[in-house]
């Protein structure tokens, strides 16, 4: 190669590092500084918003943050994947110097007229402890009502891309016996997967008579007070946050003195009834 077209060559190459950085998402305070007023008072309605979705009790993954289960980034991942299902734009990064080493969490996007304003948010508990809740923003408020961002994530060493992710299968398996109103009946998860090979988090069940259930184990137990026709469903979510469509089973409920052999039950939406 010429000198000349060696100087050409990074002469574009030099043009073009304004444009790479300016892809990066930027975290700024939530303040007059870096936003207008009208755009600071939309950003802290939306910050509110999210607030909501992060502390809710049901989406929370249960895991735990130990060196045998999960690591910030799976944290991170699942729930960047959860609010991603809600509409938010998300984008997971990372930087180094935390007390576990390089640390992974989360920014979620708010759209503000022609620009992002990008939130931070915690999505992995304190070291030993289980994701109760999907996580929070890490931030506080002076005495004069201003909020501000942790100064520890507004700056990060890398933005991670992660793999496509497929959505998990869930199926149900149904009592093998007849069900009676007033006994505990014992429902399946047995053939519900995640096509990517990881896991499956939660399972959530509701069981068409106004009661729900969440666990982390592939089986339920259950006991009707009343006898009639329910309609059961199953929503599977995985590593990712990322949930299936339902799956579900119409389920017959007898009395005690009928006493059937066999449940009346017929299936829809994918269930995993039989082998």
């Amino acid at each position: 190669m010429t000198k000349r077209a060696f100087l050409f060559v990074l002469s574009l190459f030099l043009l073009t590092l304004p444009v790479l950085s300016d892809e990066l998402p930027q975290v700024l305070q939530p303040n007059t500084t870096a936003y207008s007023a009208s755009e600071v008072a939309r950003l802290r309605q939306a910050i509110t918003t999210l607030e909501m979705a992060l502390d809710d009790y049901d989406l929370g993954s249960r895991r735990y943050f130990t060196s045998n289960d999960w690591n910030s980034r799976d944290f991170a991942a699942y729930t960047a994947g959860t609010l991603s299902e809600m509409g938010y734009e998300t984008k997971l990064v990372s930087g180094v110097g935390w007390p576990d080493g390089t640390h992974t969490w989360l920014l979620a996007g708010i759209p503000l007229g022609g620009r992002t304003a990008w939130v931070p948010v915690e999505a992995a508990p304190e070291m030993g402890h289980s994701q109760q809740i999907l996580g929070y923003i890490p931030s506080t408020t002076n005495g004069a009502g201003v909020l501000w961002f942790d100064t520890r994530y507004l700056n990060f060493t890398d933005v991670i891309e992660l793999p496509p992710n497929l959505p998990p299968v869930a199926k149900i398996r149904p009592p093998t016996s007849a069900v009676i109103a007033g006994q505990t009946a014992r429902f399946l998860a047995a053939g519900s997967s995640d096509p990517d090979g990881r896991e499956i988090v939660l399972y959530q069940w509701d069981f068409g008579d106004g009661k729900t259930e969440i666990t982390t184990l592939f089986f339920v137990r259950y006991k009707f007070k009343k006898p009639g026709s329910y309609s059961i469903t199953l929503t599977v979510i995985d590593n990712r946050g990322t949930s299936s469509a339902t799956s579900s089973v119409t389920l017959r409920v007898a009395k005690l003195e009928e006493q059937d052999t066999e449940p009346s039950s017929s299936s829809s939406g994918g269930c995993g009834c039989g082998n």
